[in-house]
């Protein structure tokens, strides 16, 4: 199999299908073993993805460590059917997996622009919402989503472009609120700066060539343009991580870049355009093409809300992996 595609072979192993549709680049549907589309048992949930990983590039991250992959699918199994969340159900669950498998990390703004009102009000009593606000909603859904399934004692790591958090390794859910709740905004936007030397750095250079567990999602929250900094910074920062990771042996694709924009700044948006259009990272990054804020305040429900996560983080992946949708 490709070693561009785990997700083909997680659900190749629940469609059986030909060896021809093992490099798909779409994930499949999983194999219906009895009408709810799900195993018959959790054990076998936890065998099939288990066998599915074999033969794949993410065997260089969990071949010894199968343990995580046996409780990512027993957690699964249990959420196939909550009420409460598509993200396990079957058209979702092979991106939920991906997702899942990385390493999340959250790189969030923290500059004063953060205080800047979005929206307007509906009402005298109704208050004011920040960037800020929006930012930490997006927060708290992600370390939601990606922490449901993942093994006990794995968590989502946090980190501002301005203030150092101490303890924000492997946060759970619960802990992440409690981070968050004790920060606020103040200072100036050393975006790619301090991508390298607050993200790359210790999570990724450091840990090379062989000390790498997982791949690595960086999600990049930010409201505008970079300042004190070259205005290439953060795409050179991107640019010599893939170096890197080459040099070490690994794909480029070990990690990869979600950004996104909260608020309207033309600036920021300017800048996330270009981003966009910058090719040495084009198989690593995808850019929403929407700010944040407008399409979170579009969605009805928290099942909506969930769905339309999942699928945005799996976005980079798919671009990593020159996927294409229907």
């Amino acid at each position: 199999m490709s070693h561009k595609s785990v997700s083909s072979g997680i659900a190749a192993q629940y469609c059986r299908s030909s060896s021809s549709q093992y490099s798909s680049r779409r994930p499949l549907k999983f194999q219906r073993v009895n009408r709810n589309g799900r195993p018959k048992t959790n054990a076998e949930f936890v065998t099939k993805v288990t066998e599915a990983f074999q033969g794949t590039p993410a065997e260089r991250f969990f071949e010894k460590n199968p343990k995580f992959i046996a409780e990512l699918a027993e957690k699964a199994a249990a959420l196939a059917d909550d009420p409460e969340t598509p993200i396990c159900r079957e058209d979702l669950l092979p991106k939920t997996i991906q997702v899942t498998m990385h390493q999340q990390v959250l790189y969030c703004d923290d500059s004063s622009s953060m205080k800047h009102a979005i929206g307007i009000k509906n009402s005298p009593n109704e208050p004011i919402k920040t960037r800020w606000d929006s930012q930490n909603k997006l927060i708290n859904r992600i370390a939601r989503i990606t922490t449901r399934i993942v093994p006990d004692g794995e968590g989502v790591y946090m980190r501002y472009i301005n203030q150092d958090i101490p303890n924000s390794d492997s946060l759970q859910f619960e802990e992440l609120l409690e981070v968050i709740k004790q920060l606020t905004w103040g200072g100036d936007t050393p975006i790619g700066t301090n991508l390298r030397s607050k993200v790359l750095e210790p999570l990724v250079y450091n840990k090379l060539p062989g000390d790498l567990k997982r791949p690595i999602l960086v999600s990049v929250i930010t409201d505008g343009m970079p300042s004190n900094e070259s205005r290439s910074t953060f795409v050179d920062a991107i640019v010599e991580c893939g170096e890197r990771l080459d040099r070490a042996g690994l794909p480029r694709e070990s990690v990869k870049f979600l950004i996104g924009q909260v608020g309207s700044a033309a600036a920021a948006t300017k800048f996330l355009q270009e981003i966009a259009k910058e090719s040495r990272i084009a198989d690593v990054v995808f850019v929403a093409s929407e700010t944040l804020d407008v399409t979170t305040s579009k969605l009805e429900s928290d099942w909506k809300m969930d769905e339309w996560l999942i699928e945005l983080l799996y976005k980079p992946i798919m671009t990593s992996e020159n996927k294409k949708t229907k």
